[in-house]
């Protein structure tokens, strides 16, 4: 028995080619194909894959193709044909022949089950029983799904009395299989009820062929076949196929069979649907507000937002003072102040999830978050300084004994999710989120618990934060000096704000004694202006040399 692809366009001879079992082949227009069809613009040099698998023709369109692979009018990127399908390409349709195998037949019977009919009440029918509907939820949960799969099958095989039940999904792979031990043969499927299923999914069709008649029939000794389809988010879709001999069975005998199928199949992907929803929940929880979720999951499968993309994002970094003493001590004294912390953290997470922030991640006794990103939010620069000044709050409640630093900086960054499936990680990288951090490091010299960089303070609206200006900082291993502003709660002490704006131009004009007596004027409980003011008592008994306002740090 010999497989072939052949490619067919109008107006020429098809052209064909012969499939080696096991042996991949690219399919293109290009010299560098394996299999080559030049007459056809709309073909990438190389365009997709083909393998002949077990008499199935496996076919996957490559990354770098230009135009889409299209299977019965819908874009694919990889599916699997029986003899006698076909796929299309620009201008060129693609059929998969197999000498020796014969055309499917058409049923000579067909049925599609409302959902009305497959959930009607049938009190004199036990073939499968209530019990074991009930059951399956729990089966999913403790079994493997191969195992479940299979349970689903020889359940349904049973109820059904069919020769033989098999689930796959809709790119070809079996998935479970039961067979009665009288059949020797290998199961065949009809094609035409997959398609008619996946295309009426959830519900049940049911196709009939003449009873006794070989010739009309897709496998000897089955003469009915039904099949149904579920479709999961985010997956392929789920096909349950039973097929079987009627025996003399009448028709209400065998839509009794497909309504059977029709409940398994609904019921298993429901099922199915809520357990990948809650999986995706947990995921995302350790991350995003509720809110974001609850957005995020109203789309099928993983989001698009999780991909890594270019996205403007306020970074957050948050550490807590006073805790990193505590790392020094015994182990046995250390585990005494983890459930502090723990509260602490829980509190500061519950702030920043308040505002819509996602949580990065946890670095010991630090937090790095930030704002729009995987969602986008408009007001994201006010949600970050609103999170940041509360806080500061909750935290002087929960643990009065440790204060904090938070350093905020917004533009453009690297979003998404990294990692593998089962265990990722949503994170931003770029200059946004290193500079983020140092102005975190920064507020420990200048004792000021929130600050940020120009970009946020020109940004964030005065019903959110009043910004203060503190002086050109240059940090430690950094080239880029930078603006940086205390912020407060709204409206701001103006006293204050006048008086360390008086005493930073004089500093900044290096006018030592000047800014000494403005900074002089505020309160020793003022520290970022006793940090300014001893700045110039010290610059004033030893001028910095080529001083251009700028303060530099030497430590991080």
């Amino acid at each position: 028995m010999s497989a072939f692809l052949e490619a067919l366009r109008e107006g020429e001879r098809p052209l064909r080619f012969t499939l080696a079992e096991g042996t991949p082949s690219v399919v293109g227009r290009g010299e560098e194909a394996d299999l080559r069809v030049a007459a056809d613009p709309s073909l990438s040099r190389k365009h997709f894959v083909v393998k002949l698998e077990g008499g199935r023709l496996r076919v996957d369109r490559l990354s770098g193709a230009a135009n889409p692979v299209y299977l019965q009018g819908e874009a694919k990127d990889g599916f699997v044909l029986s003899p006698g399908e076909q796929f299309v390409v620009g201008s060129t349709r693609f059929a998969f022949r197999v000498d020796g195998v014969r055309a499917e037949p058409p049923p000579q019977a067909q049925k599609t089950l409302e959902a009305s009919e497959v959930y009607k009440d049938a009190p004199g029918s036990d073939r499968l029983r209530l019990l074991d509907l009930l059951e399956l939820p729990e089966l999913l949960r403790v079994k493997s799904e191969p195992e479940f799969f299979l349970h689903v099958s020889t359940m349904l095989r049973l109820a059904a009395r069919a020769r033989w039940v098999a689930v796959a999904n809709q790119e070809g792979r079996i998935l479970a299989l039961d067979v009665a031990e009288e059949v020797a043969e290998r199961p065949e499927w009809s094609g035409t009820l997959v398609r008619k299923a996946l295309a009426e999914a959830p519900r049940p069709t049911l196709y009939t062929w003449t009873p006794g008649g070989a010739e009309a029939t897709v496998q000897e000794g089955v003469d009915w076949a039904i099949a149904a389809a579920v479709r999961v988010p985010g997956e392929p879709a789920i096909v349950f196929y039973a097929a079987g001999a009627s025996q003399g069975e009448s028709a209400a005998t065998l839509e009794e069979s497909a309504r059977l199928v029709g409940l398994v199949a609904d019921l298993v992907g429901r099922t199915l649907s809520v357990r990948r929803l809650e999986a995706r929940e947990g995921r995302f929880a350790q991350f995003f507000s509720k809110p974001v979720i609850e957005k995020m999951l109203e789309s099928a499968g993983e989001p698009s937002s999780l991909e890594p993309h270019v996205a403007e994002s306020t970074v957050m970094f948050c550490d807590i003072r006073g805790f990193s003493k505590r790392l020094e001590e015994p182990a046995g004294l250390l585990l005494e102040h983890i459930g502090d912390l723990r509260r602490a953290m829980t509190a500061i997470s519950e702030e920043i999830f308040r505002e819509n922030g996602v949580v990065l991640r946890y670095t010991g006794d630090g937090i790095l978050a930030c704002w729009n990103v995987p969602l986008p939010d408009r007001h994201h620069v006010d949600s970050a300084v609103r999170a940041a000044l509360a806080v500061t709050r909750r935290l002087a409640e929960v643990a009065p004994q440790w204060s904090c630093g938070i350093g905020l900086h917004t533009g453009e960054v690297v979003a998404g999710a990294l990692g593998s499936e089962q265990l990722f990680s949503y994170t931003v990288l770029g200059a946004v989120v290193n500079q983020a951090s140092r102005i975190e490091g920064i507020t420990k010299f200048v004792e000021a618990p929130v600050l940020a960089s120009r970009e946020v303070a020109s940004r964030v609206s005065p019903a959110a934060a009043a910004p203060l200006r503190l002086g050109r900082f240059q940090p430690a291993g950094m080239g880029v000096a930078l603006d940086l502003f205390e912020l407060t709660p709204p409206p701001g002490d103006m006293d204050r704000a006048y008086a360390i704006g008086q005493g930073l131009a004089a500093l900044e004009a290096g006018d030592w004694e000047k800014a000494y007596e403005a900074l002089n004027e505020r309160p020793a409980k003022d520290l970022p202006a006793r940090f300014l003011k001893s700045l110039a008592e010290q610059y004033r008994r030893r001028p910095p040399k080529d001083w251009k306002g700028v303060i530099e740090l030497s430590e991080k």
